[in-house]
Formats: C-alpha cells, sequence, structure tokens
C-alpha cells in the first residue's frame, strides 16, 4: 500500500488501526518478516520476468534493447551494492605551477572585492 489511508481504505479497517499497527513496536517483527517475504518474491518473479525477456529479444528494437540494457545494469549493480551514479571531485588547481596558484587565487579575491 501506498499509505496508511490507501491501506484502511482497500481493506476496510479504520485508518487508526491501521497507523497504530504500522507504528507499534511489538508488531515490528511481523513488519520485518513481510518485507522479507516481499523481497524474495519480488526477486523470484524477477528471475522469471529476466527468462521472458531473454527468449523475447529477438523481438526488440534496437532502441528497447538499448534501454533495457540501461535499467538491467543499473538494477544489477544496486543488488550487488555497486554505485548507481557517480560523482567526482578533481582539484583543478592540480596541475598549475605554484606561482599560477598564487595569481588564480589573488584574481578570485579581486574578483570577490568587485562582487561584494
Amino acid at each position: 500500500m501506498s499509505s496508511v489511508l490507501a491501506a484502511s481504505e482497500a481493506l476496510g479497517i479504520p485508518e487508526r488501526t491501521v497507523g497504530y499497527w504500522f507504528d507499534a513496536p511489538e508488531f515490528a517483527p511481523l513488519r520485518a518478516k513481510t518485507r522479507e517475504d516481499m523481497a524474495e518474491e519480488t526477486a523470484s518473479l524477477a528471475h522469471m520476468v529476466l527468462g521472458v525477456i531473454r527468449s523475447k529479444l529477438p523481438d526488440y528494437e534496437p532502441r528497447d534493447l538499448n534501454t533495457l540494457y540501461g535499467i538491467l545494469v543499473d538494477k544489477s549493480q544496486l543488488l550487488t551494492g555497486e554505485a548507481t551514479s557517480r560523482a567526482e571531485i578533481r582539484d583543478v588547481t592540480a596541475d598549475l605551477k605554484p606561482e599560477e596558484a598564487a595569481q588564480l587565487a589573488n584574481d578570485i579575491d579581486e574578483w570577490l572585492k568587485v562582487e561584494r
């Protein structure tokens, strides 16, 4: 369910009761088991779907294969704990000579004075 209200409406149980079940610490083990069971079932279904996809690969358009490839790589990386995105921080002054770095620092200081 997407929310306590959605669960309440779908199951015909008062929203307050569903909210209590959702928040009560004594139900945490049950919630964890349910989450684990769903994860297991989802993984099983994913394997089945992959089999269907594999059998239908010749029917895909090249553009669809590109999209499918990207999604599969992303999900594979996610499931194996690898990075699914990358952020890079570089020191753009690392290759400057000391006098060039000093000049850049001075230029930045001067620019900041003008901007303030």
